[in-house]
C-alpha cells in the first residue's frame, strides 16, 4: 500500500502471520549490519516468542558491509544522497567550478565511521570527512575529492541501486562525474552542460 508522506508517496510493505514472520526471522537473524536495527529486531523476535510460544534464540551477530555484497548498495538507496552544483570561483576564468559530492546520514557513529573508511580505504581514527549534524542528531560522511569518489561510482556499478529516482540521480551525477574527468568543466559549454544536469540529481 502508498500513503502520504509530507510531499511524497511512500510505499510500505505489510507482513502478517506467524509462517511469514518465521520466513522474517530466517531472513534477519544474525544477518543485520547496524546496531540499532539489531536491537529493534532483539525486541521484536523478543515480542514474537511470547506471542506465539515459541523459543527461537537471538543470534547476536553483527554483518560488517564490504565492497563485495549489495548491503552498502541497499543503504545508500534508502539514505544517500548525489549533490552536484556550480559554485563561484575567482581562480577560474569563468569565475565557476563544479562541485560534485556524495553524502550520507545516520544516527550510528559506527556505521558511517565503517563507510568512511571501505571508500576511503583508511582505518583512521580522526573524523575526516565526518561530521556531527545536530540538527537531525546524526552522522554524516561526506566525499566531495573526484578521485576518491570514483570508488563509489565503481562499487555502484557493480552493485546497483534498486529505485528509479536514485538511480536516475547516480546517472546524471556519473555524467557530471566524467565531464570534469574530461575536463570539459574547463570549457564555457562544459559548465553549462554540468549546470543542466546539476539541476536533475533530486534523489
Amino acid at each position: 500500500m502508498f500513503k502520504a508522506e509530507k510531499t511524497k508517496n511512500v510505499g510500505i510493505f505489510y507482513v502478517s502471520g506467524k509462517d511469514n514472520f518465521e520466513r522474517l526471522i530466517t531472513i534477519f537473524n544474525g544477518n543485520l549490519s547496524t546496531k540499532s536495527k539489531q536491537k529493534e529486531f532483539e525486541n521484536w523476535l523478543l515480542t514474537f516468542n511470547q506471542q506465539y510460544k515459541m523459543d527461537i534464540n537471538y543470534k547476536n551477530n553483527l554483518i560488517i558491509p564490504s565492497l563485495s555484497n549489495s548491503w552498502i548498495s541497499g543503504f545508500f538507496d534508502a539514505l544517500g544522497c548525489f549533490n552536484g552544483r556550480i559554485k563561484n570561483c575567482k581562480k577560474n576564468k569563468f569565475n565557476k567550478v563544479p562541485y560534485l559530492s556524495f553524502s550520507i546520514k545516520y544516527n550510528e557513529f559506527y556505521i558511517i565511521k565503517l563507510l568512511r573508511d571501505v571508500f576511503l580505504n583508511t582505518q583512521k581514527k580522526n573524523l575526516n570527512n565526518i561530521k556531527y549534524d545536530k540538527s537531525i542528531e546524526s552522522w554524516v560522511f561526506h566525499c566531495s575529492d573526484f578521485i576518491k569518489l570514483k570508488v563509489i561510482r565503481r562499487y555502484l556499478s557493480i552493485h546497483k541501486l534498486r529505485t528509479t529516482s536514485k538511480s536516475l540521480a547516480f546517472r546524471n551525477w556519473c555524467k557530471i562525474h566524467n565531464l570534469v574527468l574530461n575536463k570539459e568543466h574547463l570549457t564555457e559549454d562544459g559548465l553549462n552542460k554540468i549546470n543542466l544536469l546539476t539541476k536533475k540529481l533530486i534523489s
